[in-house]
Parts: C-alpha cells; structure tokens; sequence
C-alpha cells in the first residue's frame, strides 16, 4: 500500500488542475446558451441561461384564466425548474467528458 504523502498531494493538485481546465472548457462552450421548459402545456414557459439562472417567463392569460388558487404558482416552479435542471444537466456532462 503507497501511503507517500507527497505523491498523494502531486496526484490531488493533478486532479484538480484538470477538473478547473474542465470548468473553464464547459463555461465557454455554453456560455450564452439558453435553454427553455414549458409546463401546463406551454402555458407557463420558462428560460434560463448556461447557469441555470432565469432570465425569462411567460405566462399565457389563458393559464392565469384557467388556474385555481395556487396551480399557478406550482406551473411556474415546475416550468422553471425543469429549465434549470436542463442546464446543469449538460453542464454536468461537459464537465464530466472534459475530466476523463
């Protein structure tokens, strides 16, 4: 069993060298990227962008017609958080293709 404390810090330092190169290689290749989940049928859309940050809403008076007290809320955080959920999925998936 190798327990050589500097070798250990040698391969720790390599290994967070590539997954800050891996950060750096998915910020850019998404940057500027928007990505869009919808929920009641497209009545409430939501956009964020590659940080999953939300950076737009729509909300069709139909769905403001059609809902009770309190649907309206639960479409709107579905919609917006199955956009962000799509951005840090492929964000996840870069970072982990650019690691290997």
């Amino acid at each position: 069993m190798d327990i050589d404390p500097v070798r250990k810090i040698r391969e720790f330092g390599a290994l967070l060298a590539r997954n800050k190169a891996a950060l750096v290689r998915a910020e850019g290749e998404l940057a500027g990227r928007r990505y869009t989940a919808s929920a009641r049928g497209g009545l409430v859309r939501a956009e964020v962008d590659h940080l999953a940050r939300l950076v737009g809403i729509h909300i069709d008076r139909a769905a403001v017609a059609r809902s009770r007290s309190g649907e309206l809320g639960a479409y709107i955080v579905e919609a917006v958080g199955q956009a962000r959920e799509e951005a840090r999925a492929e964000y996840r998936r870069l970072i982990q293709a650019g690691v290997r």
